[in-house]
């Protein structure tokens, strides 16, 4: 598990071991009252750059404070 802050953002890479990119999961937590599709494009986006997740395509969940 990563844990991170990008552009304001709390966000958690939860990568499963067998390798898969198909079982990750990304949290990120919404502090702000709309966090819009183009906003989860660009941390997906810096996650895959960065090395965080394999794929763009990661599923994601989009939560209330931690």
């Amino acid at each position: 598990m990563y844990s991170l802050t990008f552009n304001g953002w709390e966000i958690e890479c939860h990568l499963c071991s067998d390798g898969r990119w198909q079982h990750d999961t990304v949290f990120i937590y919404n502090n702000k009252k709309i966090i819009s599709d183009k906003q989860i494009a660009v941390i997906l986006d810096y996650l895959y750059t960065e090395g965080f997740i394999q794929d763009r395509r990661t599923k994601y969940k989009i939560l209330r404070e931690r």
